[in-house]
C-alpha cells in the first residue's frame, strides 16, 4: 500500500482548528454558568434577585400604601449607607441646602494677645473668610499697644470649609510654588492650586486637635509643609479628601470623597493625619471648656505651648477695643456689640469681658511679673500651694500655673 504524505501544513492547520473549537466550547459553557448566576428575574432589571424577592414579598403581603419616590430614595440611601463609609452620603436637595446655611456665620475669632502675639481662630473657611483674615491682620498693624509680628493660628475643631477659601489664604502666606494638588483613585496626580512670590512675614504656630479635620488639615499640612509654621496640639482627624456634591437628575445629591489632597512633596495625610511637631493635650475638663468656648486662655496649655514654639514665654492680653473682635458673613462686629451678644448667651468669644479684664489687671497685673519670679513660686509652695488654681481662687489669690519643664 502507499502511504500517503501528510504536509506539515495540513497538520499545523488541523491541530489550530481544534483548539478554536475548544476554546469556543470551554467559553460558551463558562459564559451559560455565568448566566445562570447573574441573569436577572423578567420582573426587574436590577440583576439583583434579592432585591426583586423583597419587592415581590412587599407586594403580597404589605398592608399600607407604597410612595414610589420615597421607596426609591431609601433604596438609594441604603445603596451609599451600604458601601459602610461615613464620608459618602445621600441627601436630598432640601438636607443638601440646610448643610449649606449651617456653615455659614461666623467665620474667625481673633484677639491681640501682645509681646507680638496674635490669635486668629478659624471656625470654618467660607467665601468671607479671606476678607475677615485681612482685617484681622490690619487691625494687628494697626494697634498702638502691640504690634503683632506672630501668630497663632487656631484650627481646633475646625471641620467645615472650602478648599479654594483655604487656598487663598495659604496665598498669602507662602512663597511661589504649588500650594494643593489631588490624586485621584486611579493614581492620576493634579495640581489644583499654585501661590504667586508674594507672602506675608509672620512667624507662625497652628494649633489642630483630633476634631480638626478637611480644608483645615490641609491648611495646617500645607503651611508645616512649606516650613512655614510649627503645629501643636494633638493628631488631626485624618479626613484630608475632597468631597464631591453630584446632583442627581431628581435634585439629589450624592455627597462622596473622590480626590485625595495632597500636600507639598506629594505627603497625603488621609486616614494617618496630621502628627504635630509638638504634642500637647488638654484634660477633659479644659476640652469641654474650650468645645464651650468658656475656657481661660491663660490656662489653655495648647495656647501658651504654642507661644512658646514661637520663642514667647508669657502673654498677656492687650486691651486695644480694636483688637478684639468676631468676623462673620454678616459684619465684624465691635468689643460693645461681641460682649453684648456674650451677655445672653449667643455668641463665642475667645476671651473674658473688659470688666473681667480690667479687675484681672487690677489685682494679678501681666504675666510678667512674676512669671521668672522664683522668690513667689517657692512662698506659694511653702504656703502649701501647689498650681491647683480652684483652692487658690477660693483663698482669693488669682496666678497662672507655672510648669518648670518650659524654662
Amino acid at each position: 500500500m502507499m502511504k500517503k504524505k501528510t504536509t506539515f501544513g495540513f497538520a499545523l492547520t488541523c491541530v489550530l482548528i481544534a483548539a478554536a473549537l475548544a476554546f469556543t466550547g470551554g467559553f460558551l459553557i463558562a459564559r451559560n454558568k455565568v448566566n445562570a448566576v447573574t441573569k436577572p428575574t423578567q420582573t426587574s432589571g436590577s440583576g439583583y434577585e434579592i432585591v426583586d424577592e423583597v419587592e415581590k414579598v412587599i407586594k403580597d403581603n404589605y398592608l399600607g400604601s407604597v410612595n414610589q419616590d420615597d421607596l426609591i430614595k431609601g433604596m438609594c440611601k441604603g445603596y451609599v449607607e451600604g458601601l459602610g463609609d461615613a464620608a459618602v452620603k445621600y441627601v436630598t436637595a432640601q438636607e443638601y441646602a440646610t448643610y449649606n446655611k449651617s456653615v455659614a456665620g461666623e467665620t474667625i475669632l481673633y484677639k491681640n494677645f501682645g509681646k507680638g502675639i496674635g490669635y486668629i481662630q478659624f471656625i470654618s473657611f467660607t467665601q468671607s473668610t479671606k476678607q475677615s483674615f485681612s482685617n484681622a491682620l490690619n487691625d494687628f498693624s494697626k494697634s498702638t499697644v502691640s504690634k503683632v509680628n506672630m501668630l497663632v493660628l487656631d484650627l481646633r475643631n475646625c471641620s467645615t470649609g472650602e478648599i479654594d477659601v483655604a487656598a487663598s489664604l495659604l496665598d498669602m502666606m507662602l512663597p511661589e510654588g504649588e500650594i494643593i494638588s489631588g490624586v485621584d483613585k486611579n493614581g492620576n496626580r493634579t495640581v489644583l492650586y499654585t501661590s504667586d512670590q508674594s507672602e506675608i512675614d509672620y512667624d507662625i504656630a497652628v494649633l489642630v486637635n483630633g476634631k480638626t479635620s478637611g480644608v483645615a488639615e490641609i491648611f495646617a499640612s500645607t503651611l508645616s509643609a512649606y516650613g512655614k509654621a510649627v503645629i501643636v496640639g494633638t493628631t488631626t482627624a485624618g479626613d484630608c479628601a475632597q468631597t464631591e456634591a453630584i446632583q442627581l437628575t431628581n435634585g439629589d445629591y450624592v455627597l462622596i470623597p473622590n480626590l485625595y489632597y495632597v500636600t507639598k512633596g506629594q505627603q497625603t495625610y488621609s486616614s494617618a493625619g496630621v502628627v504635630p511637631s509638638t504634642v500637647v493635650e488638654l484634660s477633659i475638663a479644659d476640652q469641654k471648656s474650650y468645645d464651650t468656648g468658656t475656657l481661660d486662655m491663660s490656662k489653655d496649655m495648647q495656647f501658651l505651648a504654642a507661644v512658646k514654639a514661637l520663642g514667647v514665654n508669657d502673654v498677656v492680653m492687650v486691651s486695644d477695643s480694636d483688637t478684639d473682635k468676631a468676623s462673620s458673613d454678616s459684619d465684624t462686629e465691635t468689643d460693645t456689640e461681641k460682649s453684648s451678644d456674650s451677655d445672653d448667651g449667643t455668641s463665642k468669644t475667645t476671651s473674658t469681658n473688659s470688666d473681667e479684664d480690667s479687675s484681672d489687671s487690677e489685682k494679678s497685673g501681666n504675666i510678667d511679673d512674676y512669671w521668672y519670679d522664683d522668690e513667689y513660686w517657692n512662698n506659694q509652695n511653702n504656703n502649701g500651694n501647689s498650681g491647683n488654681n480652684e483652692d487658690d481662687e477660693d483663698n482669693g489669690n488669682d496666678y497662672y500655673d507655672y510648669d518648670e519643664d518650659w524654662d
